[in-house]
């Protein structure tokens, strides 16, 4: 364990956690300086990038609700709407919505013969942890790791990035290990599964009742459910391995001083300006705007 936490000084703060994540991994892919500001020196984020984060929430709940149930249709699922919204910071114009995508993703589970193994597997050595979504297997005794997603939208063109994806992949070059965890046939994971749902922004009209809300999300096909299979022939689980010990090395250089990149195309990234813009621009994004005098028209 001694790669996994650096030790400080006798006396001073508790050893610290190391072990690199997937998020941390792409973090660092993107802006090394951001990475610093926000994993190594711990920056304070700027007055001004505090935005409403309540998507994670729905994302969260979603997630939460079916763990609970082990990606089936519970018995009590107003109770556990009810604790995202007490427990998670769900909100309550989002509660409806939320129930429709859980009812449309169990529909779409109806269809297979997938049975849970485990749900929120970490996965942790030295240098790499993560939580593996679930853990599904057939009669036969197939199974595959599955990444559980909320979208705004799919489109069907990110499908052919999938067999390339960074999560997946890495996620999955651990199938050896989780198959001695679980008593589960290596020879016999067969790949994963993608399974992302969409949201909706249409809203619950005043002549509306909650359910008739939530069954029209259903019915209108408002919220999507969606299963893309990836096959383990097709994943890339050793460059996906070794991707990611590189950046493990490189976060540790950048632990013990190395000068960091900085990527500018980076300080937008999801369409909001970066929570350390001030640390790079010398002033926050709502300064810079107003200190340069940068007007917007627009035509609505």
């Amino acid at each position: 364990m001694e790669n996994q936490l650096e030790m400080s000084i006798e006396g001073a703060e508790a050893p610290v956690d190391t072990r690199l994540s997937y998020s941390s991994a792409n973090l660092l892919r993107n802006c090394e300086q951001k990475y610093v500001y926000y994993k190594v020196d711990k920056v304070e984020k700027d007055d001004d990038s505090n935005v409403d984060n309540s998507h994670f929430n729905l994302g969260t709940s979603f997630h939460l609700i079916n763990e609970i149930g082990l990606h089936k249709k519970p018995k009590n699922v107003m109770a556990l709407l009810e604790k995202c919204v007490q427990e998670e910071g769900l909100r309550e114009e989002d509660v409806g919505l939320l129930h429709a995508m859980l009812l449309q993703y169990w529909r779409l589970r109806e269809g297979d013969d997938f049975e849970t193994v485990a749900c929120e597997y970490k996965i942790e050595d030295d240098k790499v942890i993560g939580y593996v979504d679930l853990i599904e297997k057939r009669p036969n005794g197939d199974w595959v790791l599955s990444d559980l997603k909320t979208a705004a939208t799919f489109y069907k063109t990110k499908i052919p990035e999938l067999p390339r994806d960074r999560q997946l992949c890495l996620y999955s070059s651990y199938y050896k290990e989780i198959a001695k965890e679980y008593n589960l046939d290596p020879e016999k994971f067969i790949g994963c599964r993608y399974l992302v749902t969409t949201k909706s922004k249409a809203k619950q009209k005043k002549t509306e009742s909650y359910k008739d809300f939530v069954m029209r999300l259903v019915e209108s096909k408002s919220v999507k459910s969606h299963d893309i299979f990836i096959k383990k022939e097709l994943l890339d689980l050793w460059g996906a391995r070794e991707e990611h010990l590189e950046l493990y090395e490189k976060s540790m250089k950048l632990r013990r001083g190395e000068k960091p990149t900085r990527n500018y195309t980076y300080c937008m990234a999801y369409f909001r300006p970066c929570d350390y813009f001030s640390q790079c621009r010398g002033e926050t994004y709502s300064e810079y705007l107003e200190n340069n005098k940068i007007l917007v028209r627009s035509i609505e």
